[in-house]
C-alpha cells in the first residue's frame, strides 16, 4: 500500500537529516467532503474541524509516526495551514450528493504546487505531510495524499495517494479514524 513512500522516505530520511522528520500536518485547503448528512454545518468544519484534526494529530499520532518512519524525533511545523485552511471555501468543497463519483483523485501536479507554496518556519530537514482528497461519507473512506519532501527545496521525494477507511465515535474521531489509519499502514515495508 505505502510501502514504496515509505521505502523512500527512510532512504531520504538519513539524506535529509540522520534521525529527524518534521511532521507539516495535515492540509486540508483542497479537500472534497461527499455527501448529504455529514457536512451540514460548514461554520463548524471551516476551518474549526480542519485546525481540531492537526490538533489531534499532535496529540495522539506524533509518537505513531515517528515509530513508523523510523526516525528518533518528529517536529511539527504548522503555521502555514492556518491561512490554508481559512482560504477553504465549502461552497466549492463540500459536495451533498452522495451520488458523486469516487474516482477522480487531485492530479499529482496540484500537490507538488501545493507543496512548493509551503511558507514554513521550519528550514531544513525532511519533511512528511497528509494533503486531504476527499472524505467520502458515501463510501465511508476519507483518501489523502501522502507526500515526503526536503524542506528548505521543496523538492518532493515520493508521494502516494491512499484511502481508508473512516471509524468512530462523533464527526471529529470518525474522520480521524481514517487519518490513524493512513499512520497505521506506513510500517507496510516492515
Amino acid at each position: 500500500m505505502l510501502t514504496t513512500l515509505l521505502l523512500a522516505f527512510t532512504t531520504n530520511a538519513s539524506a535529509a537529516r540522520e534521525g529527524a522528520l518534521v511532521w507539516t500536518g495535515i492540509d486540508f485547503g483542497l479537500v472534497r467532503m461527499v455527501g448529504t448528512g455529514d457536512f451540514r454545518d460548514t461554520e463548524q468544519i471551516f476551518p474549526g474541524y480542519l485546525d481540531k484534526w492537526n490538533g489531534l494529530f499532535i496529540e495522539e499520532q506524533m509518537d505513531a509516526l515517528a515509530k513508523k518512519a523510523k526516525v528518533e524525533t518528529v517536529s511539527a511545523s504548522l503555521s502555514h495551514l492556518a491561512d490554508l485552511h481559512r482560504a477553504a471555501d465549502p461552497e466549492t468543497q463540500v459536495l451533498r450528493d452522495d451520488s458523486f463519483p469516487f474516482t477522480d483523485e487531485l492530479p499529482r501536479e496540484a500537490i507538488i504546487e501545493r507543496i512548493q507554496s509551503y511558507e514554513l518556519r521550519a528550514t531544513e530537514g525532511l519533511a512528511l505531510t497528509l494533503i486531504a482528497d476527499q472524505l467520502h461519507k458515501p463510501s465511508q473512506l476519507g483518501c489523502f495524499w501522502v507526500v515526503s519532501y526536503d524542506v528548505a527545496s521543496r523538492e518532493v521525494h515520493a508521494m502516494e495517494h491512499t484511502c481508508e477507511p473512516a471509524h468512530g465515535l462523533g464527526f471529529r474521531n470518525y474522520w480521524f479514524g481514517a487519518i490513524k489509519n493512513v499512520v497505521k499502514h506506513l510500517d507496510a515495508v516492515r
